[in-house]
């Protein structure tokens, strides 16, 4: 056997290797559409090896932001990020490559004291809304079947200032809450509050109306305001990473039986938009993403030493206009960003070794995205 007869069988079996690692899963894409020509929910298949997308099925609903799928990917549930009356949260069907609008439940003002809900948390029997205006968090059964059976419960919160030398009251600044993680041991639902500048507590409980007595589980005491917006969990549930918009600070916890204790705080980066977004982990927990918007718009890398869970500045990628929400592959080996404002998801291979992202040549034009979120 030749030479180069050697080499074209070896490649061949490599490349046979590497289609045979090949997968085609999907991912949903929550959008704006009020004022723009999104639709609502947009489904795409992802194939793992190239990072090519294709559009499957669309899901008409109103301002579907935030976006969120159930284990195994059969049922999806939104936000309708609205605040006139038409707020609300609905659940979705997903049948193979097509996902449509089964439930649309109303969120009324009266009931739980909140709008503009902006984020949702799956906690198996029900959904948790996040709602920005009037810092309310909303829980919603959830049936067998995974149908919203309605709403379950909510909670508020609002802070007094006071003038502690003459001890007058500055009056109230009402709480905007922000995200909802439920902590690594399932016992606690973490809530994010930019309005006050705490993360709140809530007991968990399992009846379906999981919002149980909350309490303050972290306050920032300095004079500049923080405004925790989104926070994540380490796979080993030693640590916790939480984001600040106002700030553009990034504040690193240690975690054990509910109690958060802050290890290191840092600014995340220096553009100074005061509009820091998202933040997510890469799989195997070596890098940590954070996305910032308003000036400078991109994305801020960081190593994470995962002995002491602090973390190092390593990069920053400019992105596109906007970039609210981003997602990584599961396989760690792409990041797709939603810049709303570019109207486009931009596509980065993510480098195994460094954590820096490179822009490749793939990209999905859609009207105003805002979340992505792979199923499973």
């Amino acid at each position: 056997m030749s030479h180069r007869t050697i080499i074209a069988v070896i490649s061949s079996i490599l490349f046979a290797g590497m289609t045979a690692q090949a997968q085609i899963i999907r991912f949903l894409v929550g959008t704006y559409t009020e004022n723009t020509e999104a639709e609502g929910v947009y489904m795409y298949s992802y194939d793992t090896q190239t990072a090519d997308c294709q559009l499957l099925s669309v899901a008409s609903s109103g301002n579907p932001s935030f976006v969120i799928a159930s284990p195994g990917g059969k049922m999806a549930y939104s936000v309708n990020e609205y605040n006139d009356g038409r707020q609300g949260v609905s659940s979705y069907t997903i049948v193979g490559d097509s996902i449509s609008l089964s439930q649309r439940i109303p969120m009324r003002k009266s009931e739980v004291n909140g709008e503009d809900p902006c984020n949702l948390l799956y906690t198996g029997d029900a959904i948790i809304s996040s709602n920005y205006s009037g810092g309310t968090v909303s829980s919603f059964a959830l049936g067998n079947d995974g149908f919203i059976s309605g709403l379950s419960g909510f909670a508020g919160y609002t802070m007094e200032f006071r003038n502690t030398m003459f001890n007058i009251s500055l009056g109230e600044e009402t709480a905007k809450m922000h995200c909802a993680v439920l902590s690594p041991d399932g016992m606690f639902i973490f809530v994010t509050n930019l309005g006050n500048d705490c993360i709140h507590r809530f007991y968990r409980k399992r009846d379906g109306s999981p919002l149980g007595n909350m309490e303050i589980a972290w306050q920032n005491k300095g004079l500049s305001k923080f405004g925790p917006r989104h926070m994540v969990f380490s796979e080993d549930g030693r640590f916790a990473y939480l984001l600040c918009e106002k700030g553009d600070k990034l504040v690193v916890f240690s975690y054990a039986a509910g109690q958060l204790k802050v290890i290191q705080k840092l600014t995340a980066y220096k553009g100074k938009g005061h509009g820091s977004a998202d933040i997510h982990l890469s799989p195997d927990g070596r890098f940590l993403y954070t996305s910032h918007r308003l000036k400078k718009d991109g994305i801020a890398i960081f190593s994470v030493n995962q002995q002491t869970g602090k973390v190092k500045e390593a990069g920053y990628q400019n992105t596109g206009i906007h970039p609210r929400n981003f997602a990584i592959s599961p396989d760690g080996r792409f990041l797709l960003c939603a810049c709303r404002d570019s109207n486009r998801i931009e596509i980065y291979s993510i480098n195994q070794e460094t954590g820096q992202l490179t822009l490749t040549d793939k990209s999905i034009d859609i009207p105003a995205p805002v979340c992505i979120c792979f199923l499973n």
